[in-house]
Order: structure tokens, then sequence, then C-alpha cells
């Protein structure tokens, strides 16, 4: 409330009375004091709209301009600021997020997010695998906080065998050089492999003459007349 330019010690009064007429007395007498001014509004809409239209019709009345009020850690309102040189576009976040705050275009590898629906729950900083997220707890009454911002953006990654797009081309980059010095990726062919589509993947991976899982002809397995004999 103090983001707001209202008085905190007008906005509560304690009534120590034992007379339920005295207290009712008291509440009739009470008078708003300091230079806090009520605003009137329709309270309709979702709980968070509701604090929403209440906060900005007191910030109107107060004749503050819509602005971000930084407010204490734990607090369900504010944003994610992410490192967006280190953030590989693999969208753990977006499908972590329980409240739909941080989104994802379809067509293509984007990453956004949108103020008014985060709850700094956390849950994406525990998710993202590069640990690029972290959280700012305020109440933005700037009417941006309503819409989805672009927060990064990135080439999509093309499949080398049948040209088709999937995920972005930072996040594939990064899954061949964190798996470049495992010995299952150690040739060529097996680092070529992760930048097909899972389609390509998976024929190129059974391919009759070039197998790359082949391991060559399995061991007869011994019996037990194999001992005796």
């Amino acid at each position: 409330m103090a983001g707001i330019g209202a008085d905190d010690e007008a906005r509560f009064v304690l009534i120590d009375e034992i007379d339920p007429d005295a207290v009712a007395a008291r509440l009739r007498g009470a008078r708003p004091g300091g230079n806090f001014k009520p605003a009137p509004f329709s309270p309709l809409g979702s709980p968070r709209g509701i604090t929403r239209l209440a906060m900005r019709g007191l910030a109107g009345t107060q004749k503050i301009e819509p602005t971000a009020i930084p407010l204490p850690e734990g607090a369900p309102y504010g944003r994610v600021e992410i490192d967006t040189d280190n953030c590989t576009i693999c969208l753990s976040c977006v499908s972590a997020c329980p409240a739909g705050a941080l989104q994802d275009n379809p067509d293509a590898p984007q990453l956004l997010f949108r103020e008014d629906a985060c709850l700094q729950c956390g849950i994406c900083v525990a998710t993202c695998p590069e640990k690029v997220i972290s959280l700012v707890p305020q109440f933005n009454l700037a009417d941006s906080a309503m819409n989805a911002e672009l927060v990064i953006e990135d080439e999509p990654f093309h499949c080398t065998g049948c040209g088709k797009p999937f995920g972005s081309s930072r996040s594939i980059e990064r899954v061949i050089d964190k798996l470049s010095g495992h010995s299952m990726f150690s040739g060529e062919r097996q680092t070529d492999m992760l930048k097909m589509c899972e389609d390509c993947r998976v024929e190129a991976m059974f391919d009759k003459d070039d197998r790359l899982m082949d391991v060559g002809e399995r061991r007869k397995p011994r019996t037990t007349d194999d001992y005796l004999n």
C-alpha cells in the first residue's frame, strides 16, 4: 500500500472495547485519516484480477503513475529474470509453469512471459537445467504486465536428414557439446544422429546398410550341456 502512496498508519485503528454497542459506535464514527482516498471499482473477475483492479484504482486516486512496486521475498506476485546469454530455449520452464506465465510459440523457438500470471512459486527456477532463471517479487501496475512479452528467440534447427525444423539451434548445439565426450557419441556418425529429428534418428539407427547400433553377432548362449561336455 505504501507503494501507491497510502498512509500506512491511517489504514488501521485498534478498537479495544468489550461492549458491543461501544464497538458499533466506534465503527460508525470511524473516518479515514491521512491522505488516503478510497477508490470505487467493480469486483469482477478472478481474485488476482480483482486485486489488480483495486490497486490500480487506488494508485489512480493518489495520482501515482503505473509502475512496479517492490515486494518482499515470497510474495505471490512478480516477474522472472532470465539470463538470455545462457538460455538454450529448451522450454523446460514452460512445461513446468503451473500458471501459464511462461509460454512458448508453436511456430518458432521463442520464450514468452506474462507477468500478471506469475505466482513466484519457483518451480521454473528448480526445473531450469541451465540455472538461468531468478525470481523478482513485485506488483506491476502497468498494462504491459498483462501481455505476454518476448524474452528470447532463436533460429530453428533443421534436421540434417529431412530438413524438418525441430528444437532451437541453441538447444541442439548445447546437447552436442554436452555429449561430445561421451563414449556413445565419440564418432562422427553418432554425433550426426543428434542433428536429426525423431523420425530420421530411428531410421538411421536401424538402417540395414549402416546400422549405428549394430554391436556384431551375439555370442551363443551357454547351456548345462556345454559345461558337462
